[in-house]
């Protein structure tokens, strides 16, 4: 489970920084209509790259501790079944 988590994950992320990707082109591409388009696309860059790191660790941390141990809570003592 824990790989599928990831791949899904991963590819919405791919899909994320693509389109960052594309913004960042447009941002050299028009900074000359705006003088703060180069610091809101760097501040982008950090908040997407700190976010990112941190939603692995929490794949991470969630899904490695999935398994449950279940008591047997019956009275009767059962040795053997016979079917």
């Amino acid at each position: 489970m824990l790989t599928f988590y990831i791949g899904i994950y991963t590819f919405v992320l791919a899909l994320l920084w693509w389109l960052f990707i594309v913004a960042k082109i447009h941002a050299y591409k028009f900074k000359d209509f705006s003088l703060h388009i180069t610091k809101v696309t760097n501040i982008l860059f950090i908040f997407l790259l700190i976010l990112s790191i941190i939603w692995y660790l929490f794949i991470f941390y969630f899904t490695t501790n999935t398994t449950t141990v279940v008591k047997n809570y019956s009275s009767w003592d059962i040795q053997e079944v016979n079917y």
